[in-house]
């Protein structure tokens, strides 16, 4: 994969997934999408900063631990049965550890990963979808 769209997406996976619900930081989730909407483009953009009801409470529970969250991306890759990417369109799934730090307690770790949509624009390579998310 070409280094400039696996930096493209490494650097939206990580402002999209990290999240923190100390107080004074984020607010919501809506503020990571509103930092990777700067690793965007098109329609994908207004959304990514948007509230949604479905992640209230995931939220709350982060925020209850006054939580801090931080990925580690340990891959990209082109999906399985995905073309290989153009000079115009490329699709990635980014895989990362997400790291959840409470305020107390212990700290928890999962394996996820993230599918984007990336297309060459006039400012370089911007996320333009999620797909099958």
């Amino acid at each position: 994969m070409p280094a400039d769209i696996e930096q493209s997406a490494r650097a939206f996976t990580a402002a999209y997934a990290q999240h923190d619900a100390r107080d004074g930081k984020d607010s919501s989730f809506a503020d990571a999408g509103a930092r990777a909407a700067k690793f965007a483009s098109g329609d994908l953009v207004p959304i990514l900063g948007q509230k949604r009801p479905s992640q209230e409470a995931a939220w709350a529970a982060l925020r209850a631990e006054q939580a801090r969250q931080t990925v580690d991306i340990t891959s990209t890759a082109v999906p399985d049965g995905a073309p290989a990417p153009t000079g115009a369109v490329a699709l990635v799934r980014v895989s990362y550890t997400l790291t959840t730090t409470p305020a107390s307690g212990p700290t928890r770790r999962s394996g996820e990963q993230l599918a984007l949509r990336l297309e060459h624009t006039s400012q370089g390579w911007r996320v333009t979808a999620l797909p099958w998310a």
